[in-house]
């Protein structure tokens, strides 16, 4: 992240009045970690840092602190509600590169996914020659260097206890009512290793992104 924030801070220090312009070779030259960027993401909700719930205990008729109201389109006053919402989300050491894509088309090569219509002789090209190959793309990486055993890429953990309608009442909205202890359904993903534990996921290899 230090090399995103390099380069967003010597962009802000090249702003003019219309804007920010575009940095130089040797601007972008002088950012550091220029090799790739380690990324780690970590999301806590309605948890503390050892996975426990911050005031989620269920009180009918007192709106719960840990939730989540979700009202759609065409269902004003109607509020679907995700009570005693909690969870956890870590992301570690997946690596971000720039490389460029090989020059050459593999087996799955498919013109028409570059074409405005999708017609199978790509004669609307978004692309040059209706192809990616030799462009630049996102690198993302897992090593998978901490052993087969280690399972800690991808942690998660979601509790939802109770998923119930809630309807506005007068000036109080649905998402601010609590009226019953009844539930459509309920979700946990956890490990059963001990209470609250997240899920522990492993990945290896590589994935590339690109776009035009």
């Amino acid at each position: 992240m230090r090399a995103l924030l390099s380069a967003l801070l010597l962009a802000a220090s090249c702003a003019q009045a219309g804007g920010l312009v575009e940095l130089s070779d040797n601007e972008l030259g002088s950012v550091e970690a220029q090799q790739g960027v380690l990324l780690n993401l970590k999301l806590r909700n309605n948890v503390d840092a050892n996975n426990t719930p911050i005031g989620c205990t269920a009180v009918v008729g007192t709106p719960n602190p840990c939730r989540m109201g979700l009202e759609f389109a065409a269902r004003t006053g109607t509020w679907l509600m995700l009570k005693e919402y909690f969870g956890t989300f870590q992301l570690k050491d997946l690596r971000l590169d720039i490389v460029f894509l090989p020059t050459t088309a593999s087996g799955y090569q498919d013109a028409s996914r570059f074409d405005a219509n999708g017609n199978a002789g790509c004669t609307a090209p978004l692309l040059p020659a209706c192809s990616p190959n030799g462009r630049p793309a996102l690198q993302l990486t897992f090593p998978g260097t901490d052993g087969p055993a280690v399972y800690d890429d991808f942690l998660s953990f979601l509790n939802i206890g109770r998923v119930w309608l809630e309807f506005d009442n007068g000036a109080t909205p649905g998402m601010q009512r609590d009226t019953s202890a009844n539930s459509m359904f309920g979700v946990r993903m956890s490990d059963s290793r001990a209470l609250n534990e997240p899920a522990h996921m492993r990945f290896i290899g590589k994935g590339l992104v690109y776009g035009f």
